[in-house]
Parts: structure tokens; sequence; C-alpha cells
């Protein structure tokens, strides 16, 4: 009985009750034979030698040939449990493999959650830098109560390099609007187009579309989501060419 919590945390790992009953019962020997531990840990000789085997390969027991016969010992359980962060660290590099392609046949969103304005800066940083086309809906008064004009110019020429096209839509005061336009074409605009949503337009959330990510970004309490997934983009992207259309 004072063993149960033993066999019932090596089944909670994986191992078959009687292959956990097995190990604890060599935990108390320094060896024992076949017929010992069918004994031992009441189970039939057919099926132990099944989970003898499955202990040597996970690591649990060790084998110790004695002439003509054959004894099974257990590893130290400090032992164990190290080989299996071992192996569980292993498995980290796989799994995260493994993982994108399970995403992809699931087309399950990737979602980011982040706070604070180094942590919006690195968004756009690392958002810019994607190759391909970038569309916006883009509250510029709102953001330069957050960032400054030379922040500003830093993010749009990294978008010129890297976005094939840039269509913005902007929420601005005809000032702002004006500011705006002058500092896209001192960073270039062979590769940009914008235009001015109407006064009505009001939003505190620059929305911001490139490739397969949407991230929207509250620029009143500087937080943020990022999603990422194909049609959810999409999405935002065909609302992007309704409301330009619109225009």
């Amino acid at each position: 009985m004072e063993h149960i919590p033993f066999i019932k945390e090596l089944e909670r790992i994986g191992l078959p009750d009687k292959a956990a009953v097995i190990y604890v019962s060599l935990l108390g020997k320094s060896r024992m034979g076949v017929a010992d531990i069918v004994r031992q840990a009441d189970v039939r000789r057919a099926t132990c030698y099944e989970y003898l085997d499955l202990l040597l390969k996970k690591g649990f027991i060790t084998r110790i040939p004695i002439g003509k016969r054959t004894l099974y010992a257990a590893v130290d359980p400090k032992t164990v449990a190290a080989n299996l962060r071992k192996e569980l660290l292993a498995f980290d590099s796989t799994a995260a493999v493994m993982s994108k392609i399970y995403e992809r046949a699931t087309n399950k969103p990737k979602v980011g959650f982040f706070e604070g304005k180094r942590a919006i800066k690195n968004i756009y940083e690392e958002l810019f830098k994607t190759l391909g086309d970038t569309y916006s809906i883009f509250p510029a008064d709102i953001f330069f109560e957050n960032f400054t004009e030379a922040e500003y110019g830093d993010f749009d020429k990294t978008n010129s390099d890297h976005a094939f096209k840039a269509k913005d839509l902007f929420i601005a005061s005809a000032k702002t609007y004006k500011k705006l336009r002058a500092l896209r074409e001192k960073n270039g605009y062979e590769n940009k187009s914008d235009k001015r949503l109407p006064e009505w337009f009001t939003s505190n959330v620059d929305v911001l579309v490139f490739n397969e990510k949407v991230a929207l970004i509250s620029l009143r309490d500087l937080s943020a989501v990022v999603i990422e997934n194909k049609d959810i983009a999409n999405l935002f992207k065909n609302m992007h060419a309704f409301m330009w259309k619109a225009l």
C-alpha cells in the first residue's frame, strides 16, 4: 500500500500499471530474476517479459547477466528523471517544427498579445521588415501623441525599403495629413499610395496587414494583438480594398 503513490505517479508519466509495479518492486531489491519479479509484481510470466522490455527501452531498469541467468535491477529514480528531462528538452525543438505542420493543417490562428511602447515599436519594426504588400488604417493624430516624427520617419523608411506596395488609409486632421505626406515623400514615394478617410471616421486603433498577419494596435493604451492566419488576413485585405474603392 505504501508504494501506491509511486505507482500512480509512474502511471501519470505514461508507464502501464504493471510496468510501474515491476519498477517499484525492483526499487527495494538489488536485483531480481524473472521468477521473483512475476511473484512480487503478480504478473503473468508471458507478459512480464513485455513489461521488462518496455522498462529497458525507457531506461527504468538494467539487465544484469550472471552466468546463464539474467537478472534485472532498477535504475536510480533521479537518473530516470534526469533522462526524461533531457528527452523533453530534445523534443522541444522538434515540437516547434511539428506545431507549424499542425497549425497549417488545422488553419489555427497564431495570436500574440503585447503591451507597452517598446513592445509596440518592436511590432512596427518586425512587420515593416516583412517583404510583401502592406495595408493599413492609420490613426495618425493619436500616433504622434506617443511617437515622434523621427520614429515615424524610421518606420516609413523601413517600409519603403521592404514593402513591394504600401496602401494606407489615414485617419488624420488636414494638418497631420500634410505632415505625413511630407515625411513619406522624403523617404521615397514610388511604392506607396494613400487616401485620407472622412472626418467622421474615428479610431484609436492602428490596423496593419502584412502577408498572413494582422496587427491591431491600440494607440490609446499602447497594447496590441497580432494574429497570424491566412483567412483572417485575407478578410482584412478585402475590407481595406472595399474602403479604398469607396473613397
